[in-house]
This record gives C-alpha cells, sequence and structure tokens, in this order.
C-alpha cells in the first residue's frame, strides 16, 4: 500500500511540475516556460543555463555587462553589433515626427540582442564558470494560423516605426478637430472589448481600457519595442475565446488583443 502511495505522489508531483512548466507559455503566466524562457525554447534548439536559471540569459544582480551608450538593467546578455536603416515616413504629414539619431533607443536595443538575426540567443554571461551557447534566432517559426514568420528584424524600415517621441506624433497628427491619436494617459484596450464590434471613433468612449497606460510604456516619451511588448509575460493580452476555440492561440506578448486591431487601436483613432 505504500509503495502505491510512493507511486501515486511521485506521479502527481511530476504532473504539477510539466504543468507548471507549460502554464508560462500562456499569456500572462510570467516568464518561465514561455517563449523568452531560452531553457525550453524551440525544443531545446539552444544551450540551456547549467542552472536552469530563467533570467540569466538575460539579466544579472552581479558584474553586469556595460554598453557604450548607456548602463543597461543588469544586462548579462551579448550586445548586438547590426546597425540597422531606421523606419522612413511614408507620408509627408508626418515629416515633423523625428526619428532619434538611434532608433533602437531604450529596451529596443535588448530587444535586438535577440531579434537581430545575428546575435546568439543563448549568449549570455558566464556566472559560475558556465558558458553559454552560440545559437541564433532560426529564420521563422510557425505562428498560429500554421504559417512560417520571421522571428528576427534585420530591416526598420518595413516594422511599425520606432525611436521616436509619442509627443511628436500627437502635435503633427493632433490638430484641431483632427484627432487621430490616442493620448498617452490613456491604457490600451482591455480584454474583447473589440470582438465582434463594428468599431468607429463614436464607440470609443465605451471601450473599457486596461490598467497599463500608453505613457508607462514609453522610454523617456520615446516609442520603443516595448510600447507594444510585455517580453515578461505577465500583463499581456489574452487571445479572445473565439480565436482559441477555433485552435489559432497565440501569445505575441502584446498589451492588446489582435482582434478587431485591439494593439492597433489602442493608439490610433481610425
Amino acid at each position: 500500500m505504500m509503495k502505491k502511495l510512493v507511486i501515486l505522489l511521485a506521479f502527481a508531483s511530476i504532473t504539477a511540475v510539466a504543468s507548471m512548466a507549460l502554464a508560462g507559455a500562456a499569456p500572462k503566466t510570467g516568464v518561465k516556460g514561455c517563449c523568452h524562457d531560452v531553457n525550453v525554447a524551440a525544443g531545446g534548439t539552444y544551450k540551456a543555463d547549467q542552472f536552469q536559471r530563467v533570467c540569466a540569459f538575460c539579466h544579472t544582480p552581479h558584474n553586469e555587462l556595460s554598453s557604450g551608450l548607456a548602463r543597461l538593467p543588469q544586462w548579462n546578455h551579448a550586445q548586438s553589433t547590426v546597425t540597422l536603416v531606421p523606419y522612413v515616413w511614408a507620408s509627408p504629414a508626418n515629416a515633423g515626427i523625428a526619428i532619434n539619431a538611434d532608433p533602437l533607443i531604450g529596451p529596443s536595443r535588448l530587444c535586438m540582442c535577440c531579434h537581430d538575426g545575428v546575435t546568439a540567443v543563448d549568449s549570455h554571461g558566464s556566472a559560475g564558470s558556465f558558458n553559454g551557447g552560440n545559437t541564433s534566432l532560426t529564420p521563422h517559426y510557425t505562428d498560429a494560423l500554421g504559417k512560417t514568420v520571421k522571428r528576427y528584424i534585420t530591416d526598420l524600415t518595413v516594422t511599425h516605426p520606432i525611436g521616436f517621441k509619442y509627443a511628436d506624433a500627437l502635435a503633427v497628427r493632433n490638430v484641431g478637430t483632427d484627432t487621430e491619436l490616442v493620448l498617452p494617459t490613456n491604457g490600451y484596450i482591455a480584454d474583447n472589448q473589440l470582438v465582434g464590434v463594428t468599431f468607429n471613433t463614436n464607440s470609443r468612449g465605451s471601450l473599457t481600457y486596461s490598467s497599463k497606460k500608453i505613457k508607462d510604456t514609453l522610454y523617456n516619451g520615446y516609442m520603443t519595442c516595448a510600447s507594444c511588448h510585455n517580453v515578461h509575460n505577465s500583463v499581456n493580452a489574452v487571445p479572445a475565446a473565439s480565436t482559441v476555440a477555433a485552435g489559432n492561440s497565440y501569445n505575441y506578448f502584446l498589451y492588446a488583443q489582435e482582434e478587431g486591431s485591439a494593439i492597433c487601436l489602442s493608439c490610433h483613432i481610425k
């Protein structure tokens, strides 16, 4: 009887650990076990940390790596050496919105330490004398719709502009009664607010917003990668139930849902 009990307890323990490991893959469940946990990412494609540390691939409490531009947040990852061409405004109306000389200002440069397609994802500091690996992001991954998608960025001219001040965009796009951008004191559109809703500017007042304010995601007022993405997988949006039921579950670390273009319409009034 005791032997059976031990076996059952061991099985329950294994099941619980497995559930905990997989739980992080879903939105709002934390970084452990999600796509930003290099130890489990891509089925072991990258070299795991010998202590199974999750944070160590980006952060360290001691002996952080310094940057030529600024002291980074206890940074423990190899720096990207790639120089990316900044976005060029397509509309002449945006000519007054200056893009910083360093378009990767703030946390965007940290994102590129993995997402530049060159720097090794598993390259982190050698605390404990355990060196990291040298594997960069694979060219493609399979998204929720079964499509292969690039997961690195080598050209900033073909992605949403970053490195500009939100206030500068407000000054250009919100003139008189022509209001095109949401004030940064607003939050992102809350989960499920645009599912099944025909959206227009008149209905914006009936929407509810999350507690994550746009202004809180800006870096000294600048739009960066982290203005849309929550890299630690803690307060990002959960896909709509209908999308999950259809087998198209996703976790893009976004502050608002893809459904109804809620992430876009959190800032843009269209």
